[in-house]
């Protein structure tokens, strides 16, 4: 039931980060921000790679696909956990905030209805949506790149002078090589938090700040005209008017109120009002409460994601998007990334380790990756005499380039696991440096970076080596889920504009209200800092050697599709 708070009864809002592998949820009180309840629960099918689930067919590779029902499952199981945990009334639910990896891409008809669960587009591959990881569009991402560099001036301008496969167009161009059938049906392409919506609400509303940065919009110019996507393909010319169409809205804004039918499978009342989607980046700052301008905030996971605010918008390549509200209202959010950062560190752990260590780590009742970072941990900056490139699954930054593939140089038979497993961490630390260094050297002030993220939390070695890398101050928030409860700030903003005493009425409000105050500070080891200069000077001329010709890379990436056909 309710409880009081002086006078009056305690309202809630909901959060759900929809993640790779699962969706999770928190439940905040709107009095004082407290956490009543958390859940999570893990997609049935995961992440579709190599063979669908439903049928043997094989995919190539690069391709990751997701099935839709896992989300609206998972969704349902952890709102109810939630609910009955904390002991709460429904009908006292009255914001839900939602958030998804970015840009994950899938076909529906009006209804909200995935062309994948319809029988005749079920046994083909491009009616699934798209996992923001997905780079079987690569080819057609370069096709795009090269005409928009031709013919555009806004590429350079808002979208760092590149395309990257994992972005809206190039998705939907595979589609229309690949599957026409598929095109010609579908009523709408939509990012899978606007499909969450959707179903929430029964409304088509797209968050502008994720069209800035996937979609090639722009903040007073909209998409692209009828012409740049005509010469894309003819089938594409009216892309922006009918599959691309719907409300668009701002981080905070309400986007309707839950269906009868989502409210029960959430098991919550229509009275909730449901904010627009967010990405699973960007939404980091709401639910670490960090707003302010100059802030740059690393979500530390499966990838990594660098978003930043800023007043100012500035236009410079190697940076991926410049959005207007990309983040929170008022401010630009700069977005960068790194395409594989925990998926490094996990192929490793299953793939290179031998089973001493193993067998070593549970005996001291150590996951692989606990075990390894303890032993990695003790090493000193440039003691193994390795250093490597992070780019196991492409180059999303600086370079946008998904043709080039991982490195590590100096191994002798001599090199231990744990002196190649610091090398990858340390080339992923790196590839943060040239990151932030592109920005400060392109006018965009870096004041201060926060680190959030499952690696964030778990790793403290790891955070010690950023500040020492980046000879900066690194701020972890001490509280888990933050891209959840970003999702829930969002619900209590979007709230406000009905329930205005129990809602925020900005994110300002939200984040004094809302946000716990814990963290933990890193700061930089100076001796180390300069060690790790030296082997960061290593890693820019392989970076740069390796990166600026990518065809070595891309022809060794060639030989093995060659061996693939040949099978």
């Amino acid at each position: 039931m309710s409880r009081l708070v002086g006078m009056k009864m305690s309202k809630y809002v909901l959060g759900f980060d929809f993640g790779t592998l699962s969706c999770r949820g928190v439940l905040i009180d709107l009095a004082d921000g407290s956490l009543k309840a958390t859940a999570e629960h893990s997609y049935k099918d995961g992440v579709i790679a190599g063979t669908m689930k439903h049928k043997r067919i094989s995919l190539e590779k690069e391709w990751f696909l997701q099935n839709p029902d896992d989300w609206v499952e998972s969704m349902s199981i952890v709102s109810k956990t939630m609910i009955r945990e904390a002991g709460i009334s429904p009908e006292d639910v009255i914001g839900v905030g939602t958030d998804f990896t970015s840009c994950t891409l899938l076909p529906v008809k009006k209804d909200g209805t995935p062309l994948c669960k319809l029988e005749k587009f079920r046994d083909i591959p491009n009616a699934w949506p798209k996992l923001w990881k997905h780079h079987g569009a690569q080819r057609y991402a370069e096709q795009i790149e090269e005409y928009a560099k031709e013919k555009t001036t806004w590429l350079k301008e808002y979208f760092g002078n590149s395309v990257s496969s994992e972005w809206v167009y190039p998705k939907i161009l595979q589609v229309v090589k690949e599957a026409p059938e598929v095109y010609r049906e579908a009523d709408y392409f939509m990012e899978a938090v606007d499909y969450i919506v959707m179903l929430l609400t029964g409304e088509n509303t797209r968050n502008k700040g994720i069209l800035g940065v996937n979609a090639f919009w722009v903040e007073g110019k909209g998409y692209p005209d009828r012409a740049f996507a005509r010469a894309l393909d003819t089938m594409m010319e009216d892309v922006a008017e009918t599959k691309l169409s719907g409300r668009i809205v701002t981080v905070g804004d309400s986007a309707g109120h839950v269906t009868l039918k989502m409210s029960r499978l959430l098991g919550i009342t229509t009275k909730a009002v449901v904010a627009a989607g967010h990405s699973d980046g960007a939404v980091a700052g709401c639910g670490a409460g960090v707003i302010k301008s100059g802030s740059m905030m690393l979500v530390m996971g499966t990838s990594t994601c660098h978003q930043m605010m800023y007043r100012k918008f500035h236009s410079f390549d190697g940076v991926c998007s410049v959005a207007a509200d990309g983040m929170v209202p008022g401010l630009y959010g700069y977005e960068s990334g790194q395409p594989a950062t925990g998926d490094i560190f996990s192929w490793f752990a299953e793939n290179c380790v031998p089973k001493t260590y193993e067998e070593r780590a549970k005996e001291e009742g150590k996951s692989i990756l606990e075990f390894l970072g303890g032993m990695a941990e003790k090493l000193y900056p440039g003691e193994s005499g390795l250093v490597a490139l992070d780019w196991f699954n492409g180059n999303r930054s600086i370079l946008s380039n998904y043709n080039l593939s991982g490195m590590v140089v100096g191994l002798t038979l001599e090199s231990r696991p744990e002196e190649i497993y610091r090398a990858l961490v340390e080339a992923n630390i790196f590839g943060s440096r040239r990151i932030l260094e592109n920005y400060e050297s392109h006018g965009v002030i870096i004041s201060d970076i926060y680190a959030v993220g499952g690696i964030a939390g778990k790793s403290p070695w790891i955070m010690q080596m950023c500040a020492d890398v980046f000879q900066s101050d690194i701020i972890v928030p001490l509280f888990e889920n933050v891209p959840a409860r970003g999702a829930a700030v969002c619900a209590a903003v979007a709230a406000g504009s009905e329930y205005s005493e129990q809602g925020c009425k900005n994110f300002e409000e939200a984040s004094e209200r809302l946000i716990p105050k814990e963290r933990i500070i890193y700061h930089p080891n100076m001796e180390k800092a300069e060690a790790y200069d030296k082997v960061y000077a290593c890693y820019r001329k392989l970076h740069d050697a390796f990166g600026r010709d990518d065809s070595f890379m891309k022809y060794l990436k060639e030989l093995r599709k060659g061996k693939k056909r040949h099978e």
